[in-house]
């Protein structure tokens, strides 16, 4: 997914989504292009970039966290991600297996 962001394909992560996080971005009024649009647009602008900042953490096979960089204007900013387990793929969650917020609200 990050190779995806930085090569400005962004419209290809919407398959990268768990059913739950598209139903998420959905009851925050958006549809899941258009909030990878409104990524791809502010990443543009900003200049963003990304990297894998932490081997991701594994639990029971079905749920991992990762650590990524957003990197911009010579600073970065680390954030985790949800994985979970869907369709025999990894795919991004909507939640954090122990109730924690997403750490920025437009994620």
């Amino acid at each position: 997914m990050v190779g995806v962001a930085n090569g400005k394909k962004y419209q290809d992560l919407e398959k990268e989504m768990s059913v739950r996080l598209r139903e998420r971005i959905r009851s925050e009024g958006w549809e899941p292009a258009q909030a990878l649009l409104a990524l791809a647009k502010r990443d543009r602008e900003e200049g963003a970039s990304y990297r894998l900042t932490d081997i991701p953490k594994f639990e029971a096979g079905q749920y991992a966290e990762v650590e990524i960089a957003r990197m911009k204007g010579g600073g970065e900013k680390r954030f985790v991600v949800p994985f979970m387990r869907e369709e025999k793929k990894w795919r991004a969650g909507a939640a954090y297996r122990d109730g924690r917020e997403w750490e920025e609200p437009e994620f």
